[in-house]
């Protein structure tokens, strides 16, 4: 399995056990992953875009974050 798979893996998880919602951090995910932050980046913009169901809201630096919601979709 591709590390990008394993942390997109991790943040569904993530959303579900938490009912729709997550803030994560970038550097948390990355150390947890022994990654670099943009495979964290590059995991979220092609997984978790609206597209796919979600919408994802962050803010860079020390004392950023990711906030993830699953958002349902009506056609």
């Amino acid at each position: 399995m591709r590390i990008s798979d394993l942390i997109a893996q991790y943040i569904e998880e993530e959303i579900q056990r938490s009912s729709g919602s997550v803030h994560l951090s970038r550097s948390e995910l990355a150390d947890r992953f022994s990654c670099v932050p943009s495979q964290i980046n590059y995991v979220l913009s092609t997984r978790f875009s609206p597209e796919h169901g979600y919408c994802v809201d962050s803010r860079r630096g020390g004392g950023g974050y990711i906030r993830i919601t699953r958002v349902k979709m009506t056609r």
